[in-house]
């Protein structure tokens, strides 16, 4: 018997359908042939329910088919979850920043009528801080800029970087306050102090922020007070 008979006769053989003259000969071959032996015993287990049918390569060629057809909406959902991960980014974010705005607010310190050195910088800074007083913040920095750098005296360098912190232009403002706290100008020494803090807390720069409020309670000063007001509430809310 041929191997390709041996195997078209191989269901009939397990469901004891075959004749008696071709069963003697099928299994002589199954005998004399290792390889349709292994073959009968694989279908065998088979009909037994030993081994379970599975069509691996289909399933798996199906659904990578299913998955390419579901490239679209699989890229949309991927861009959705995006869209939203950054969304509740921004909302915590802004929410975070709100916190410190409201913790780091303060009113517009007082500004007193002085002296003005410099040529025609007296009018200038006058007008400048009616503008000021007025609420005009926009102005009020606008003409003060105006002010020729030579002629600039303390009080025109601190009430600029106040304008700019009024305008959250914070950088600008911490620039400003420095050049007070670097000459260590005693009129506005620790009002300088305590508004950089502000700025760099706004900068979400919380640590630099206490070290220098925290230099700033050490001192006799009118901010002091202030300066620990708004440590408790870094420390208490953020």
């Amino acid at each position: 018997m041929t191997c390709k008979e041996f195997t078209s006769l191989t269901d009939s053989y397990l469901r004891g359908e075959l004749p008696e003259e071709k069963q003697e000969a099928f299994e002589l071959h199954y005998f004399e042939c290792d390889g349709c032996f292994a073959r009968l015993k694989a279908v065998e287990r088979l009909y037994s329910k030993e081994v379970p049918i599975v069509t691996a390569v289909k399933q798996s060629a199906f659904a990578w088919s299913e998955l390419w057809q579901w490239k679209p909406l699989l890229a949309a959902a991927a861009a959705l979850l995006v869209v939203v991960l950054s969304s509740i980014f921004v909302i915590r974010h802004s929410g975070h920043m709100k916190l410190i705005y409201d913790i780091s607010s303060f009113s517009p310190p007082v500004y007193i009528k002085s002296e003005t050195r410099g040529p025609g910088a007296i009018e200038t800074f006058a007008e400048a801080m009616r503008y000021y007083n007025q609420g005009d913040y926009t102005r009020a920095l606008r003409i003060l800029k105006q002010i020729p750098t030579p002629s600039l005296n303390p009080q025109v360098i601190f009430f600029k970087g106040v304008c700019f912190l009024l305008k959250d232009e914070l950088k600008n403002a911490v620039t400003q306050l420095d050049i007070i706290i670097e000459n260590m100008n005693a009129a506005y020494y620790d009002e300088a102090m305590y508004y950089k803090a502000i700025a760099l807390l706004r900068m979400n720069k919380k640590d630099k922020a206490l070290e220098l409020l925290k230099h700033l309670t050490g001192m006799f000063s009118p901010y002091s007070p202030k300066a620990k007001e708004l440590i408790e509430k870094i420390d208490n809310i953020l």
